[in-house]
Formats: C-alpha cells, sequence, structure tokens
C-alpha cells in the first residue's frame, strides 16, 4: 500500500431496517478529512458482500466544491464487500473540496439497499504530484523525453526507467493544455514493452496556435498481470506524469546562446529545496506546491525554441528604434498612461531597459493603466487617499500576496511616486537596479528574472514556475505593435545547461 495513499477503511452494515455506517479508527463520517493526498485511493469496506452490478459511478460518486460529479473509477476490491476509488486521472486537483458520496441504490447480495445516502467531505492538499507510487509494485522513477520541443512532424520517444525486476509494460496517454474537456489521447496501442530502451508514439501531435504543452501519463504494470489499481484510461501497477511541448518549427534567428556550469537536472533539483517553494498559479490558486516535472518543464529552454516561446528569452535592455509619438499611438486610450510616451521612453534610455518591454509591463500588471495601485493607490473608507497624497506604482514592486494593494500603495509612498512621470522613472530604475542590469545577477530577460539560472533558487522575480512563459501573452502583442513600423531590432539571449 502506498504510505502516501493511506486509504480510509469505512465499515457498513445492511439491516431489514437501516444502514448502519461506522468508520474505523474512532472516526466519524460527518468529520471533514483535510490535507489529502491528491492520489488517494479511497477502500470502503463493508460488512456485506455487494451486488457487483450495483457498484458503479451512478451509486458510488466522488463530486467537487460545486457538487459536480469528477471522474472516479470504482471497483470491487479483492473481495466482494470491499470497494476501490480511484482518483480522476493523475489525482484530484490541489487545494480543493470534494465529496465522496455512497447512494441508496447500493446493494447487498441479499438484495437490501441503503436506506439514505452517506458522504464524507476530504479536501486535497496544496501539492501536484508526479504520480503514484505504491510499494511492492512496479514504480518508474525517471523519463527522459526524445524531443524537446516536439516538432508536430514528428513522433515522440519515451526511455524509462523502472526500479521492477520483473518484466513490465507500459501504456502512454497525452493530454494537450488546450483541450477544454480535458480529453486524454493514447500514444500506444494497449500496454507494449520497450523496444531498444525506448517507447515511440504511435501518433504525431498538433502544436496549437503557439505551440502546445502536452502533459504525457506512462502507466507501468506487471507484464501478463491486470494492475491493481484503475482510473478513467486504464487499469495499472503505478503511473509516472511528465511534460513537453510541441511546436510547429524552431526559430533560434537572432538569439545568442549563454552557456552555464550546471545541468537541468541540477538547477531543477535546486529549486525544489530552496527557501521560496516554487508553485504552479492555475485557477486563482497561489500556493499550490509544483512538482519537480512540472519545473523541468518551464526551466527548459529548449522546450521554449519558437517564435512564440522564444520571447522568455527577450533581451530586456534599451536599444534606438521607437519614437515617443509612436509609444503615443500605443497608449492611446490605456487609461492613466495615455500620453505618457515621452515619460516611457526617458525613463527606457535613463535605465538601459528596453521600452517595448517597460511599456508592456506597465500595461500588464495595471490591466492597461486601470487598477488602483496606477490611479493613486489604496484608500480608506471614505475615499480618502491612506497617505493624504495619491502615490503611482505601475510595475507591480513590493505588492506581496498577502496584500498587494496596501503593500505596493506603502512601497510607492516610501519613493516618493507621487506623480506618473515619477513612478514610471522610479519603477524603471528599480527593475534596472535590481534585476535586468544588476552585475551581480545579469538577469536581463523574463527567463532570467525567473530562474536566475547565474544562482538558481536566489533573487528570482516570482514563485510561480510559469511567470515568465505566461508574461508571453500579453507581451509578445505589445512588443509587436510598439514596434511596428520601427527601426527596432529585437535580440534573444538563451541559456544552455550542460
Amino acid at each position: 500500500m502506498n504510505k502516501n495513499v493511506r486509504t480510509l477503511i469505512i465499515t457498513a452494515a445492511f439491516t431489514l431496517l437501516a444502514f448502519q455506517f461506522k468508520v474505523s479508527a474512532g472516526s466519524s463520517l460527518g468529520t471533514p478529512r483535510i490535507n489529502i493526498d491528491t492520489n488517494k485511493e479511497w477502500t470502503v469496506k463493508f460488512s456485506s458482500n455487494l451486488e457487483p452490478s450495483t457498484v458503479n459511478n451512478t451509486n458510488i460518486q466522488v463530486t467537487d466544491k460545486n457538487n459536480v460529479q469528477v471522474p472516479v473509477a470504482v471497483t470491487l476490491g479483492n473481495d466482494q464487500s470491499t470497494v476501490l476509488v480511484s482518483p480522476k486521472v493523475s489525482g484530484y486537483d490541489p487545494s480543493e473540496k470534494y465529496n465522496l458520496i455512497i447512494g441508496e441504490g447500493l446493494k447487498s447480495v441479499s438484495g437490501k439497499n441503503l436506506s439514505n445516502p452517506l458522504t464524507m467531505k476530504f479536501t486535497t492538499s496544496n501539492k501536484y504530484s508526479d504520480g503514484t507510487s505504491y510499494t511492492d509494485l512496479p514504480k518508474i522513477t525517471s523519463n527522459k523525453f526524445e524531443y524537446t520541443p516536439l516538432l508536430s512532424s514528428e513522433k515522440q520517444g519515451f526511455s524509462i526507467q523502472c526500479d521492477s525486476s520483473s518484466d513490465v509494460q507500459y501504456r502512454i496517454f497525452v493530454n494537450g493544455q488546450n483541450d477544454e474537456d480535458g480529453n486524454y489521447t493514447e500514444l500506444t496501442d494497449g500496454y507494449t514493452s520497450e523496444d531498444g530502451g525506448k517507447i515511440t508514439s504511435l501518433k504525431t501531435l498538433s502544436a496549437g496556435t503557439n505551440g502546445q504543452k502536452y502533459k504525457a501519463i506512462i502507466y507501468v504494470k506487471r507484464t501478463g498481470t491486470t494492475g491493481t489499481h484503475k482510473d478513467a484510461n486504464t487499469d495499472y501497477d503505478n503511473y509516472f506524469v511528465d511534460y513537453f511541448r510541441c511546436v510547429d518549427s524552431i526559430d533560434t534567428e537572432s538569439s545568442e546562446y549563454t552557456d552555464y556550469d550546471i545541468s537541468l537536472d541540477d538547477m531543477v533539483n535546486t529549486q525544489l529545496n530552496s527557501d521560496s517553494t516554487p508553485v504552479f498559479v492555475a485557477a486563482s490558486v497561489m500556493d499550490n506546491a509544483a512538482t519537480k516535472n512540472q519545473i523541468k518543464y518551464y526551466a527548459d529552454p529548449n522546450n521554449f525554441l519558437d517564435s512564440y516561446g522564444k520571447y522568455q528569452f527577450l533581451k530586456l535592455t534599451y536599444s534606438d528604434g521607437v519614437t515617443a509619438d509612436s509609444l503615443n499611438n500605443f497608449l492611446n486610450g490605456k487609461g492613466i498612461f495615455d500620453g505618457k510616451g515621452q515619460a516611457f521612453l526617458y525613463a527606457a534610455k535613463n535605465s538601459n531597459i528596453s521600452v517595448a518591454y517597460l511599456v508592456s509591463h506597465a500595461i500588464l500588471e495595471t490591466g492597461n493603466g486601470t487598477s488602483k495601485l496606477a490611479n493613486g493607490g489604496a484608500t480608506d473608507s471614505n475615499g480618502n487617499y491612506i497617505y493624504g497624497i495619491p502615490v503611482y506604482n505601475f510595475f507591480g514592486i513590493n505588492a506581496t500576496d498577502d496584500n498587494a494593494l496596501l503593500n505596493g500603495t506603502k512601497f510607492a509612498y516610501e519613493n516618493k511616486w507621487t506623480t506618473v512621470d515619477s513612478a514610471i522613472l522610479g519603477g524603471a530604475q528599480w527593475i534596472a537596479k535590481w534585476y535586468i542590469n544588476n552585475p551581480s545577477t545579469n538577469q536581463n530577460t523574463l527567463y532570467k528574472m525567473r530562474w536566475n539560472p547565474g544562482n538558481p533558487g536566489q533573487h528570482e522575480y516570482a514563485t510561480d514556475i510559469s511567470w515568465a512563459y505566461k508574461q508571453i501573452q500579453t507581451i509578445i502583442k505589445e512588443i509587436q505593435d510598439i514596434t511596428s513600423g520601427s527601426n527596432l531590432e529585437l535580440e534573444f539571449e538563451i541559456p544552455r545547461y550542460k
């Protein structure tokens, strides 16, 4: 049994008049369970044998906080009185509330129904998982992709390491990040054995519009057996989750490489062991701890060598070629930034920061110049500025997650950013001093601001592992719009690990 997937043993008794329900170890059904592993497999033990036809997803369900049913596998265990409830494909979502519901339609072999449905509430932990690790069963310890990134014309290869001494087989499914239905596509034809130490996909994959992130689930089981566990895809003994990116073409034009004396694996391990826990921000949940393979996906520059992804590596130092008039054309209608082209241009030159980046960063942080931090800062209950005067913070500096508005306002006041122009200049100088032109860190790209490859785990702009990539969606459009018709040449610097 997986030490991280300990089962809750529930004992239930059928009687003529009622259904008696007890939970082992003195617990009660009404006590919500917290900090539950996302791979939790519940074991429900009944005092009577069950009618197999009633053991299904109609009579035994898991629902989310909105009472929407989530896919789980419901199967009889080793005996007819035990039911296994296995999580949806690759586990429950972290930091979410769920309900395990046993419905009235469940019957004993004698034909007796439950008199009332029974519900157990549980909340998952704030940690993602790279897979299961059921003990005494084959377990995948690592995987190496043949292609990073994968071209849409290629078939991905998987070099898998397993700790089993017995013969095993693998089955592989993938899910694309843009697949709103959450469907999984099988890359193998059922369970298959390695060929030359590798499993090769039978299918090519779509790169989507701007490259596609794929989540791969690699299942393993002993050859000639049925897997001990099951989810919506297949039976399995254990599974392993990994990530790769598919693109239509590789684009390294106008790019240079910088070599670092550290391997990617060592860099990722350093991130995992840093004082600032790397998180994967999704669905507005800010503190879900990221897994090693999630970190590796976003930290690996090779995944982003296409015309879209490479904007993580755009040099953020100043270059001539953009005029104040062209900036004003772009800033027209963008809230408090309307007409501030010259202020941005001066700040960029003064601070040696790309003006295209500086403007796009401000636009992103302030919602096109409309946020409270961009329009005077925090106010009291009467609508008065908390420091008696308006202050401005356009780059989210010190706007920490615990109270972004108050902390960002305080920082702006302390730095005397009391006019739009002074806030633009002061923010640019701060970013230049501490990141882009810092001689000790030289974090002059979005990638280096997030990952600091020269000193991983230290002096990083964000804890969200996808931060640098997320900036592209806004920044690339803004930069293209700002530089349209200009003579500005964009340059890219790509890290290369040993």
